[in-house]
């Protein structure tokens, strides 16, 4: 049985990924047009199925729903950075 040392060099992904790096903005932004996309796939499959295209039952669900847990996510973040400015604004210098 081979016994080969722990490689400690950093991976080329990971450099990749740090050269690569965004703002939190950028990446927010990024995320708020995500759920903006959600939402209106979700809002089109409604159309679609109103005016009668046929769109299994089970697709419409899994739209909607994910539709749902991007918004409920971007909620969740919205909470917590208020939350957090509030507790900046709270303390003293």
């Amino acid at each position: 049985m081979e016994i080969r040392p722990i490689n400690l060099t950093i991976s080329p992904e990971r450099e990749k990924i740090k050269a690569s790096s965004s703002s939190f903005l950028d990446e927010l932004s990024k995320f708020i047009h995500w759920v903006n996309q959600e939402q209106q796939k979700a809002e089109a499959i409604k159309d679609a199925v109103l005016k009668g295209a046929d769109i299994p039952l089970h697709q419409m669900v899994v739209e909607f729903e994910k539709a749902s847990i991007a918004l409920n996510l971007l909620i969740q973040v919205r909470n917590k950075l208020v939350e957090a400015f509030q507790e900046l604004n709270r303390m003293q210098v």
